[in-house]
């Protein structure tokens, strides 16, 4: 599923004012998932024509969804694409979903990212929202092939990238919510909410939400940011869920609350609030000991953003509350799921297990080498970053010189 947030003038006043609206594609390789979905949502016939189908799935693999399956409707998207951008005036970035366990969220995606950094350069910033493999939940053998081969591309081609995975999402919607079962329909409602606060910034507040991303990505490697949401809340628990700007700013500041696996203590290198209500507090947060006593590398205290819109559900179970927050952080730490991450790619690649699933969809084993140091890479720079890494440098005076 790709997202494309776009700018549109309004002609009819004389003041120059912008109308941002949210321009969808929905692409799904099987026609069997989108009638399921069609059946679900109970989607009118006039969205047809923003969603892209094939004839065949990607098999969970990687290669399918970059090399084969993926390069027969990559025309048809790219002109789907062009003609969203020439409806509107001016566009602002491309904002993409998927989930990199499969083949058409990690090979599809990777190979879109990388068109539309061919078509559309680097002026037009491409951010993303990607559901990781979870370390204890997963239905794929090879989700880390997938994973790693994406991640490789995401480096490259993407501007921000922000980490969710199942595991974490399960726990922090059963720890904030008693539901008596938890789906994928919660799983997604809470990603949404995610990406309209994200968004909502740029819709209802005229704030320019790439900074809030680019802020948070010191250099072009460190772009991975883990976010935080709450609270959430049933219908029966409402009123008992409504809290103050100090419980906010405690809950969404929990590590327990983070949406992607990670150490308990975290290290931030960079990090920002979204506080979403309907009314402006522009003191929000400035005398809260919590983030006055946050370590944060390259920051004195997180920087607040206001986003001046109701919070929505699409979930009847979840409740409209009057506030809600979002925590943006860059982690140190996160050289330890890379690391995990890359183990397990180790012990699979190295008995050659399944290989000749990604070798005979056009893939050489020499890019998967490639794809798997560049992992390493990316694993020793966030490494680098945290307060245990050892940073040589020689200091030489004037005499030594001489």
């Amino acid at each position: 599923m790709n997202y494309g947030n776009f700018i549109k003038k309004n002609k009819q006043t004389k003041m120059q004012k912008f109308i941002f609206t949210m321009k969808t594609i929905v692409i799904i390789f099987h026609q069997l998932y989108l009638w399921i979905q069609m059946i679900v949502w109970q989607m009118k016939s006039k969205r047809i024509n923003q969603q892209i189908t094939g004839k065949e799935d990607s098999a969970n693999n990687y290669c399918r969804g970059h090399y084969t399956i993926g390069k027969e409707i990559m025309d048809k998207c790219l002109d789907y694409v062009r003609k969203q951008v020439e409806s509107v005036e001016k566009i602002d970035q491309f904002i993409i979903t998927s989930a990199l366990s499969g083949g058409t969220g990690s090979g599809f995606s990777s190979l879109l990212l990388e068109r539309l950094s061919v078509d559309y350069g680097v002026k037009v910033e491409k951010n993303a929202f990607l559901i990781y493999p979870s370390q204890e939940m997963s239905n794929n053998t090879v989700d880390a092939f997938n994973a790693v081969l994406a991640t490789h591309m995401t480096i490259e081609h993407c501007d921000c990238v922000v980490m969710l995975d199942n595991q974490s999402m399960y726990k922090s919607i059963d720890s904030q919510i008693g539901l008596d079962y938890v789906d994928y329909t919660h799983l997604n409602n809470l990603v949404s909410q995610l990406i309209s606060s994200y968004t909502g910034l740029r819709r209802f507040s005229k704030i320019d939400n790439k900074k809030l991303l680019s802020e948070l990505c010191p250099y072009p490697r460190i772009h991975c940011v883990i976010p935080s949401y709450g609270p959430l809340a049933s219908i029966n628990d409402q009123i008992n869920q409504e809290l103050n700007e100090k419980q906010l700013i405690s809950l969404i500041t929990k590590p327990a609350q983070r949406l992607f696996q990670s150490e308990i203590n975290p290290e931030h290198i960079c990090a920002s609030i979204v506080h979403r209500s309907k009314h402006n507090n522009q003191f929000f947060g400035q005398s809260d000991l919590t983030l006055q006593t946050m370590r944060i590398k390259h920051q004195n205290i997180p920087n607040v953003y206001q986003c001046l819109s109701q919070n929505y559900t699409s979930i009847s179970e979840l409740a409209q509350l009057k506030q809600t927050g979002i925590l943006l952080s860059n982690d140190a730490n996160l050289f330890n799921y890379f690391e995990k991450l890359g183990k397990k790619y180790d012990q699979i690649y190295s008995k050659r297990a399944f290989v000749h699933w990604f070798v005979g969809e056009g893939c050489e084993s020499g890019e998967m080498s490639e794809c798997r140091e560049d992992l390493a890479a990316l694993s020793k720079d966030y490494e680098d970053m945290t307060d245990g890494a050892i940073h040589s440098c020689e200091v030489f005076d004037e005499d030594d010189i001489e």
